[in-house]
């Protein structure tokens, strides 16, 4: 949603503005109509100030404001295939550390082998449904080194290793955000809260890189083509994706978090390209099967799981 909308709007800041600012509005609602979130709020503020939660923990929407700030940098340079793969790379990489340091609700996790092939197959089989997907005429670049509609870059060398370092960069730091928002989630008992914190930080970062953007002169007009619907609910689908995320870390870890919300994506991206007519010739079988091992890298957690509980009984 938020990748067409800034291409319509030929500018990937006020895309991401409007993902950021029509969530916070939403949520903001949520705050005004709702006791528990206010409460939740109140009892976090008292932890930030008793020494019970560290302020640096609170921040993980500057996280995903980063994600969406280096996104408009590389994407244009690496690729968005390019780009994608190193971003995923960087999730489950670093989703292992994360679980190994105990940084998320669910406490220290062992690095294990599983745990290490799972992470490999998400980030092979996410890089096989994007690839699949651009070699079938899907996914449009931006500017600069992408090529003409195919989302591989035409850059080579030194000029992609920047930009692919960054994506990883902020790969990893998205294990980061979702294991504290975790934590920040068990402090205000409530996802609202939590979500709402994660979008007035992003939106706060946001808006003031497009403001010093717009007093130098870099930051153009609104230009907005045509755009189906759906496009606009990128704001609140990231709601419901970092809600979720901050609920579900607790239970599952945060690699464990981090496959599953991969999979997901994978099979919305999915349905979308069927439902679109200008989309459809994309799904491919090479799709499908990056589909299926990003599926398989999601389910085996979860088969050590059961089998370490069976030898267990």
């Amino acid at each position: 949603m938020n990748g067409e909308l800034s291409a319509r709007l030929h500018e990937p800041l006020y895309a991401a503005l409007w993902s950021f600012g029509s969530g916070w509005v939403v949520l903001t609602m949520v705050l005004l109509s709702s006791r528990r979130t206010q409460a939740g709020l109140r009892t976090l503020a008292s932890a930030v100030r008793d020494g019970r939660m560290p302020l640096w923990q609170t921040l993980g929407g500057l996280l995903g404001g980063t994600y969406v700030l280096v996104q408009a940098y590389a994407v244009p340079l690496a690729g968005v295939a390019l780009f994608t793969i190193a971003v995923v790379g960087g999730q489950t990489g670093n989703a292992i550390v994360v679980d190994r340091m105990g940084l998320g609700p669910a406490g220290r996790a062992a690095v294990t082998t599983v745990r290490v092939v799972a992470a490999v197959l998400a980030t092979v089989g996410v890089g096989i449904a994007v690839l699949g997907r651009v070699l079938s005429g899907g996914a449009s670049g931006a500017t600069g080194g992408v090529s003409g509609g195919s989302g591989l870059t035409t850059a080579v060398g030194a000029a992609v290793v920047v930009p692919v370092l960054l994506a990883l960069l902020v790969g990893g730091l998205h294990s980061v955000q979702s294991a504290i928002n975790g934590r920040v989630n068990v402090a205000t008992g409530t996802p609202w809260a939590t979500t709402w914190l994660n979008f007035t930080n992003g939106l706060v970062l946001l808006g003031s890189v497009a403001l010093v953007r717009w007093l130098t002169g870099g930051l153009g007009a609104v230009r907005l083509d045509s755009a189906p619907p759906w496009v606009w609910f990128g704001g609140l689908a990231g709601v419901v994706f970092v809600g979720v995320a901050a609920v579900v870390v607790r239970h599952l870890g945060v690699l464990h978090t981090m496959l599953v919300l991969l999979c997901g994506q994978v099979l919305g991206a999915l349905a979308l390209d069927l439902l679109n007519p200008a989309t459809r010739h994309t799904v491919s079988p090479v799709v499908l099967v990056g589909l299926v091992l990003t599926a398989v890298a999601a389910v085996l957690p979860t088969l050590r799981r059961r089998a370490m509980a069976g030898l267990g009984s």
